[in-house]
């Protein structure tokens, strides 16, 4: 028994010199013409450095297939990978719906102002500082509003259909009304001087104050901001409706201070004096007054300083 496990050792020791001889063997590879027999080309190569060269070139693949994945843009055409372009598209994409979405809610705040102001809607008791405009309310609060048609509404409907049951550009359109008892003070919009006055009959629906410097544009009346835009002809406007069917615009500003849905008091800040709109437009305000759908004249509800001698 020693002896035959003595001879299985001395087997494998004589594999393994011979495996190792193999592998360090040194081949000669010689190219030459078959013509004249010149050598061309010729090295000695043996099995190990054969492996170990056949590894490197594939760890060399390997990185350069890496790299080109990783870092140029060649991998957009192997399947798996997404498009750099595509996903900076769907990201704008993104935003365009955020932003869409943002005014859709601005919008249906302002539709449903307006309803509010239809159908009578105290604003007196609202404030800007505790709740949002753009963010609609809790359903247990809209569940337990209830819509009253209010007196002013009803006056309001009846007099424009007397008013204008057969032509919407009657002669009532610019009647002027007499001030409301319930609503004495107005507030002056701006301090200046009246450049132009009320002339509804050559279509200047308001009056045009000019003063010096950028002044605050002020809310004459308490109330809720129903448009804040621009436009070629009016610039920057804005307009206001006030209770008792009162109703004021300021037009031609340089920068809107108010947004849709905004309550205001009387003499809060809604603009800042400019001479936006229409092609070289001094610098003045265009401010209109209007009652029941009916312009009528500012100053009859305030003191305006007029130029002299105008």
């Amino acid at each position: 028994m020693p002896e035959e496990q003595q001879n299985k050792k001395q087997r494998k020791l004589g594999l393994r010199n011979i495996s190792f001889k193999k592998l360090n063997r040194s081949y000669d590879f010689l190219m030459k013409l078959d013509e004249t027999g010149k050598p061309i080309l010729g090295f000695k190569l043996n099995l190990l450095n054969l492996i170990l060269v056949t590894i490197g070139l594939a760890l060399l693949l390997i990185i350069i297939n890496t790299y080109i994945i990783a870092f140029t843009p060649l991998r957009e055409y192997i399947p798996g990978y997404d498009d750099s372009n595509l996903k900076r598209e769907v990201y704008h994409l993104g935003l365009r719906a955020d932003s869409l979405t943002a005014e859709l809610n601005k919008k249906d705040v302002y539709f449903e102002n307006m309803r509010r102001i239809v159908e009578g809607y105290d604003f007196s008791a609202d404030s800007a500082a505790k709740t949002n405009p753009y963010e609609p309310l809790p359903k247990s609060v809209t569940d337990t509003i209830v819509l009253h048609k209010s007196i002013q509404d009803s006056l309001l409907r009846a007099e424009y259909e007397a008013q204008n049951q057969y032509n919407i550009f009657g002669e009532g359109f610019t009647t002027q009304t007499s001030p409301s008892k319930s609503l004495k003070n107005f507030f002056v919009p701006l301090t200046g001087k009246t450049i132009r006055d009320f002339d509804p009959q050559n279509g200047h629906f308001g009056v045009d104050i000019t003063s010096e410097g950028d002044q605050i544009i002020n809310a004459t009346l308490d109330g809720t901001v129903v448009f804040s835009s621009w436009s070629i002809d009016n610039g920057y406007c804005i307009g206001i409706q006030h209770e008792d069917g009162y109703f004021s615009t300021y037009k031609h500003n340089s920068t809107l201070l108010k947004t849709e849905g905004n309550y205001v008091k009387a003499g809060e800040a809604v603009a800042v004096l400019g001479g936006s709109g229409e092609a070289e437009q001094s610098k003045h305000l265009h401010f209109e007054l209007w009652h029941n759908g009916i312009a009528v004249d500012p100053g009859d509800y305030m003191t305006l300083k007029r130029v002299a001698n105008k």
